[in-house]
């Protein structure tokens, strides 16, 4: 996809200047909501030159970021400092 055909896709997503990184993880079995739009949510903080990464789990639903899984949600927002890290990983 050439960069000026990312403006047609979701051209009323804005990313306020100072925006934090993005963490986007989205289920490949989710029936509520399609990952296409985790796509599009993942193009708008990349054209506004913000950090942003998106996984697409293959095996999860809707909810698997309610309960403990062993997803790496949780090693991305470590490696980013929004958590700290547990003792025995000091």
């Amino acid at each position: 996809m050439r960069w000026k055909d990312k403006e047609k896709i979701a051209p009323s997503l804005r990313i306020p200047v100072g925006t934090p990184p993005i963490f986007l993880a989205h289920g490949g079995d989710d029936i509520i909501s399609p990952p296409e739009h985790s796509v599009l949510m993942y193009l708008a903080p990349k054209k506004a030159n913000v950090l942003a990464e998106l996984h697409i789990y293959a095996t999860a639903a809707h909810d698997f970021g309610v309960r403990p899984s062993d997803h790496p949600c949780a090693a991305w927002l470590r490696y980013q400092g929004f958590l700290k890290r547990p003792p025995q990983m000091r």
